[in-house]
């Protein structure tokens, strides 16, 4: 069994004050898991509950539920950060659906400018 965070799982982490926000939140692991396991960080997409800004190509809206999300939540593709795995501070809560982590990949694409 791995011991190390899976591609897909929800954690929620310590987001860092360099990006303007430093409450914890919950976020899905994007890097694929030989990364995972090698490297002393893995990458993530962090949520938004706050779903004023709407789904939109680079916020992917995953329902409650979904990963052990408690509420609806944006997948806020345009801020995927590389997060040491000492700031995976609970969890994994659940793993996502390979067809949402499919719409959250689509949408790192789009906000890197590789359009799928």
């Amino acid at each position: 069994m791995a011991v190390f965070p899976q591609q897909r799982q929800i954690y929620l982490i310590k987001v860092l004050k360099t990006i303007g926000d430093t409450k914890k939140r919950p976020a899905v692991i994007v890097s694929i898991n030989i990364r995972n396991e090698l490297s002393s960080t893995v990458l993530v997409v962090p949520f938004t509950s706050d779903l004023s800004s709407g789904n939109t190509p680079t916020r992917i809206l995953l329902p409650a539920g979904e990963g052990g999300l408690q509420q609806a939540s944006l997948a806020v593709c345009d801020s995927i950060l590389a997060v040491r795995k000492q700031y995976l501070e609970q969890g994994p809560y659940g793993s996502i659906s390979p067809s949402a982590l499919q719409r959250i990949q689509a949408g790192i694409q789009i906000a890197i400018g590789v359009y799928p």
